[in-house]
């Protein structure tokens, strides 16, 4: 029922630019609404795809629902559930940005992708790629904690139970994670109980979607 669960208006802004006047390669949703670049040297048009409007928009329901802080672990896990519902509604793969990343950016022409995390490349020096497990789980400051990089650990987590028991079962799972058992500091912890919890509640205590 809209963004904000009791019908309010969904808003997007096209055509925008930095506040200095040069080309925005980025789309975000600012609190209230989305704002959509025309790209320049890593993109082109954002609004052009419909998996990173998915993901602008569900940054909308996580704040009208968990409201995940944005910082380190609960940050990381916002970005990924935004990754997460906007693969979803663009279902075909499991790429975000496919449809406007360059390939002179990301060879792979994808800004993330939830089932290879590393994006074909090798480094977290390199655009595009992100850790796959917490074995790679990124400590710094940088990026609020890390929240654009450490979202492929989760993203990845993701794609492992949907991969296993499809993407229609496994996105009830996780909606009813975050509009349910998720709060504003939850933590990767946090979510792998609340997903467990969440396919028990629909499935059942031994289902194949409690433990795929």
């Amino acid at each position: 029922n809209s963004i904000n669960g009791t019908g309010g208006n969904v808003t997007s802004i096209i055509n925008v630019n930095n506040k200095n006047g040069t080309k925005m390669d980025n789309a975000y949703w600012n609190g209230e609404m989305m704002f959509y670049g025309n790209g320049n040297t890593a993109f082109t048009p954002l609004a052009g795809s419909l998996d990173v409007a998915g993901h602008e928009m569900t940054h909308g329901v996580v704040q009208n629902t968990a409201g995940l802080e944005y910082q380190g672990q609960s940050g990381a896990i916002n970005e990924s559930m935004a990754d997460i519902f906007g693969s979803l509604m663009d279902r075909d793969d499991w790429q975000i940005g496919d449809d406007i990343t360059k390939t002179t950016y990301i060879p792979s022409g994808a800004l993330r992708d939830l089932s290879d995390p590393h994006n074909g490349r090798t480094s977290l020096s390199q655009n595009g790629y992100q850790p796959k497990t917490m074995s790679e789980y990124y400590t710094g400051t940088d990026d609020n904690g890390g929240v654009h990089i450490n979202s492929g650990i989760v993203n990845y987590a993701y794609y492992l139970i949907a991969n296993t028991i499809g993407k229609d079962k496994a996105e009830k799972i996780y909606y009813r994670a975050l509009t349910t058992y998720l709060t504003s500091q939850s933590q990767f912890i946090d979510l792998r109980k609340a997903v467990i919890k969440s396919a028990e509640d629909l499935y059942g205590n031994v289902s194949t979607e409690t433990f795929p």
